[in-house]
């Protein structure tokens, strides 16, 4: 595991040599298995920790074992208390979304007020699975599919080349001790369904499944590296704007009409148009006297 974790972090260019990083501790197995790998490879870090308060006492107790592995380090440690259910109610989102956003600002606010070059984060091979298939679920486009990316301007996840199981064989191996979410273990939010229903059944029909969706993924990007070139090629031949009026190139369209929908909206989201509007948009093409106005 440590190989190729140091290979994978090379591999995608990841941290220059001087780096230092803050490293998103929540305890869990994931999280704690990433902190051993950082110290075990000699890299400079800290561990920052996010008490929600969604689990009671349970919240606490991860705060204090993520503080007393950090002492028995000597490594730096941050945390922050945040009340989640009420900024969730505040901003009229989920309590998923709303600890996100919660998270992620703090984590920069941190790395840069402390000064860490790259925050890391957990999320692994299996989480980038389930990414995809609940975005396929929900209904998404090519940038969908393609999971989650290693790298996110300083953000780096240098676990996506590891499975869930990977992880466990590395933490019982090493003994290290983690903290247990027990709402993991729960159906009522759509990525654990994925995690606990689909992802089992899916691994009946391929017990390789894991290794299988890894190379999906990875040929998803290649797919996604080819769409976005297409489009810049025939956004040069079907785009044009004059006095602020987006002019489309209608015959040089009808010889891709496969992909006109899509092609469209590509073309039209940055002026406000929708994935239904590119839809009747396309649609009417072979009419005369329709309009369309973006919101």
């Amino acid at each position: 595991m440590l190989d190729d974790f140091q290979q994978f972090i090379e591999s995608e260019k990841m941290l220059p040599p001087d780096s230092r990083v803050l490293l998103a501790i929540s305890g869990g197995l994931d999280s704690i298995a990433m902190a051993y790998l950082f110290r075990q490879s000699g890299w400079d870090f800290g561990l920052a920790h996010c008490n929600f308060k969604l689990r009671g006492d349970a919240s606490d107790g991860d705060e204090r074992f993520v503080k007393s592995l950090a002492q028995s380090w000597g490594a730096p440690f941050y945390s922050i208390t945040f009340d989640t259910l009420t900024e969730a109610e505040t901003l009229g989102v989920s309590i998923q979304m709303a600890a996100r956003e919660l998270r992620y600002k703090w984590l920069e606010a941190t790395r840069e007020k402390e000064g860490y070059s790259h925050i890391a984060t957990a999320h692994h091979l299996n989480d980038s699975i389930e990414t995809v298939l609940l975005n396929w679920a929900k209904g998404c486009g090519i940038r969908g599919l393609h999971g989650i990316p290693s790298q996110n301007g300083n953000i780096i996840r240098p676990l996506l080349f590891a499975s869930r199981a990977g992880l466990e064989a590395f933490v019982a191996a090493n003994k290290i001790t983690f903290r247990e979410d027990a709402s993991n273990a729960e159906d009522k939010y759509s990525r654990n369904r994925i995690r606990l229903q689909a992802i089992p059944a899916l691994r009946k029909i391929n017990p390789a499944l894991e290794a299988t969706m890894a190379a999906n993924l990875e040929r998803m990007k290649e797919a996604e590296y080819l769409y976005d070139y297409a489009l810049d090629l025939l956004r040069g031949q079907i785009v044009s704007e004059i006095e602020g009026r987006v002019l489309l190139s209608i015959p040089i369209l009808r010889e891709h009409a496969a992909a006109m929908p899509s092609l469209l909206y590509e073309f039209l989201s940055p002026f406000g148009f929708n994935t239904s509007q590119a839809q009747q948009l396309a649609s009417s093409l072979g009419h005369t006297g329709a309009a369309f106005f973006a919101p």
